[in-house]
């Protein structure tokens, strides 16, 4: 893209939401100036110590990519960032003298469903942001691009971005319909642009070594939602309990080729047979009703970011501790059963409604409970709300 009739890109000082979204929200591209965010939206050290357990625990082939060169890795190994580097600063140096100075490119995708504190972070960041435009159904997207290698390839965006610098210079152009901004951003700035721009991050002067630089990119959707969006989750099926390793599928789905032999069972397959109760089973009222308040109370708790990283271990508690909440706690009733919601999490209780009411409303009131004050089926949910990460020992 020719930098001819680019015009530069409007430059804040300050972040004040509400001035956003009346200038610029699905308007134009802007820069805040990191002196301009009061609160950022990443820490650098979080951000690389989330990229360290995605590059430890892949959730999936598509989520962590690597190249060297023009050269997508499958198996990129040591390569990747470990606990060993410490920061982006020594997993730099590493990778330097591991690839003899030629160009790499990290990306990790899903980047907030790692590391609770980037999360919580990133979710208070755009919290903000929520109460002005609301917060989207399908969730918003976190991806972090690190390395030496600058993409010159254009790409539009049918979502909204922010771009945050971790690390390094970072120059773009964005064109939409003929409107092109050019942007310089450097470490701690946040850039936005609308959906429906075209990005563009020219090549660099050659350099001997390339700097690396770092920046995470926070996808928000603004096309509705598609027929059937959200069905998946009230009505995905859980283990298969055929082969509950196995997962769904396997030699019981095989259909050979040829003509059918004659002794066909009269039955359906187990694995047919087991979907279609599965499906009877969640389409009843009760099942569905509480499927509904389940994803409501996730959607509700998530701040706009699934799916939201694994709770940790219960907590244990002795007489002698006392707790106190540092999320706030949602409940609802469903169907005879109390369901209890705290950052994306969603567990069942057998409390009663006024059991249940006056321990949540303790908490969420800031006040201090005693373990000791608290029934077995009380101290029950306060273990579970520890493993949420919603309530702590003081």
């Amino acid at each position: 893209m020719s930098t001819v009739g680019t015009a530069p890109i409007d430059r804040l000082d300050r972040l004040d939401w509400e001035h956003f979204a009346a200038e610029y929200w699905d308007r134009r591209p802007v820069l805040f100036r990191g002196s301009a965010l009061p609160h950022a939206p990443f820490d650098r050290n979080e951000v690389f110590e989330s990229a360290v357990v995605a590059a430890q625990r892949p959730a999936g082939h598509d989520r962590v990519g690597f190249t060297v060169g023009q050269r997508r890795l499958s198996d990129p190994g040591d390569l990747l960032p470990g606990p060993e580097d410490g920061s982006f600063d020594a997993y730099d140096r590493r990778l330097a003298g591991q690839l003899a100075g030629e160009s790499f490119s990290l990306v990790i995708r899903g980047l907030h469903s790692r590391h609770h504190p980037l999360w919580a972070r990133e979710r208070d960041f755009l919290a903000g942001l929520w109460s002005r435009v609301g917060q989207p159904g399908a969730g918003a997207t976190t991806t972090l691009f690190h390395g030496t290698r600058s993409p010159s390839e254009s790409r539009t965006h049918r979502g909204a971005t922010f771009l945050y610098v971790v690390l390094g210079s970072r120059r773009l152009e964005l064109d939409r319909a003929g409107h092109r901004v050019a942007a310089e951003s450097a470490p701690g700035d946040l850039l936005y642009w609308p959906a429906g721009y075209r990005h563009t991050a020219p090549t660099p002067a050659a350099a001997s070594p390339p700097s690396a630089t770092a920046g995470v990119h926070i996808g928000i959707p603004r096309e509705s939602p598609r027929p059937g969006t959200g069905l998946h989750s009230l009505l995905a099926p859980g283990p298969n309990p055929l082969s509950p390793q196995g997962g769904w599928g396997g030699d019981g789905i095989h259909v050979p080729d040829g003509d059918p032999p004659d002794d066909l069972p009269a039955g359906l397959p187990p694995v047919f047979a087991a979907a279609l109760d599965h499906f009877r089973q969640a389409a009843r009222p009760a099942a569905l009703q509480r499927r509904v308040v389940r994803e409501t109370l996730r959607q509700a708790t998530n701040g706009g970011l699934g799916p939201v990283p694994p709770p940790a271990r219960p907590g244990h508690f002795t007489d002698d501790d006392a707790v106190r909440a540092t999320e706030r706690v949602l409940w609802s009733p469903a169907c005879g059963r109390q369901l209890v919601a705290a950052c994306g999490h969603v567990l069942e209780t057998d409390l009663t409604a006024p059991e249940l009411s006056a321990v949540l409303g303790l908490l969420n009131a800031g006040e201090t409970v005693l373990v000791s004050e608290l029934a077995p089926r009380a101290r029950s949910l306060v273990s579970r709300l520890a493993g949420f990460r919603a309530v702590e020992r003081l």
